[in-house]
């Protein structure tokens, strides 16, 4: 049986993770969180394709390297001359969260086009997962959008996470209209209790998310660092709490949480489930966000982006 792919698309770049021990050192790792949740889903078993550009640089063939090695399908990646692979510097407080400095624009990420993409993509039926992070320049905005439109013409499901970083944008924010665009045209969505705040602007939380869920959205959740996880669909809501567990590193916890969910939702479509079968089950639903919680716990435990995400093994 074929099983259901999850297309990844968007920024894969170098993270250059500040050493607890010695800051003035830095270590490279892959990432970019598109990219990561790619890696995620394959390193549990899924079925997972990695869609951008990266440069035709030393820091891109590693990349690509990399993503081969845990087994993502990378056929729709191409490379460039005309830009260097993206880079982000991440240095960690003692609670082992991040502060970024981006080396981004320009990038070979934000040169992908949509005729990039191979037409055979879209002859099976999947998921199309996106972030933000490919809004921040009005070329690949019209890219991201245009995979959107194609995605939804060919009966895929569309998956957001907001995943806000405001220093990648020209203005030093996010564009909210553009944002708020994309998640309506999404079929999941990510949000952190922060970039809700954000998009959300003085509003009402919970009557900006019943707004949000009149459009396209059917499962909406929101994440809250080691708070509660709040769950959406258009009928029901419920919240599941986050185990305690000591964190080293938070680089890509958010994006094994992703993972992990549309791994699952991804093996329901496999076993012949639709995504309506899904949002009837509650008892489902709540058993999906927990493994995506496991999930963003396991990675919070180890250094890194690719390398922290768990097995199925560390998973199961």
């Amino acid at each position: 049986m074929q099983t259901t792919p999850v297309c990844c698309f968007g920024e894969v770049l170098i993270d250059f993770l500040q050493d607890k021990h010695q800051p003035g050192l830095f270590q490279r790792f892959a990432g970019g969180a598109p990219a990561n949740v790619a890696v995620a889903v394959a390193k549990l078993g899924g079925h997972s394709k990695f869609i951008g550009m990266l440069g035709k640089d030393m820091f891109g063939d590693f990349l690509l390297n990399e993503l081969q090695s845990y087994a993502v399908d990378c056929s729709a990646v191409r490379q460039t001359t005309d830009a260097k692979t993206a880079l982000a510097f991440v240095a960690l407080n003692q609670q082992g969260d991040r502060s970024f400095s981006f080396y981004r624009p320009p990038a070979a990420d934000l040169l992908y086009k949509a005729e990039h993409c191979p037409a055979e993509l879209w002859q099976q039926k999947g998921i199309l997962h996106l972030c933000s992070n490919s809004l921040t320049e009005p070329d690949i905005a019209q890219t991201s959008f245009a995979l959107v439109r194609l995605a939804q013409q060919h009966g895929w499901l569309v998956s957001v996470d907001a995943n806000l970083r405001h220093n990648l944008w020209s203005e030093g924010n996010a564009s909210r209209e553009l944002v708020i665009q994309l998640l309506e045209m999404a079929d999941v969505v990510k949000l952190s209790e922060d970039e809700l705040d954000y998009l959300a602007e003085g509003k009402d939380r919970q009557q900006w998310l019943r707004h949000i869920l009149t459009f396209r959205p059917a499962w909406l959740v929101v994440t809250a660092g080691a708070g509660e996880v709040q769950s959406y669909t258009k009928t029901a809501a419920f919240t599941l709490p986050v185990a305690i567990v000591p964190v080293l590193d938070t680089t890509a916890a958010g994006d094994a949480f992703v993972g992990a969910w549309l791994y699952q939702i991804a093996k329901q479509f496999t076993e012949g489930k639709s995504f309506s079968d899904l949002l009837s089950d509650h008892n489902a639903q709540q058993l999906l966000i927990s493994q995506a919680i496991k999930a963003g716990s396991l990675t919070c435990q180890k250094y890194g982006a690719f390398a922290a995400l768990p097995t199925s093994d560390e998973w199961s």
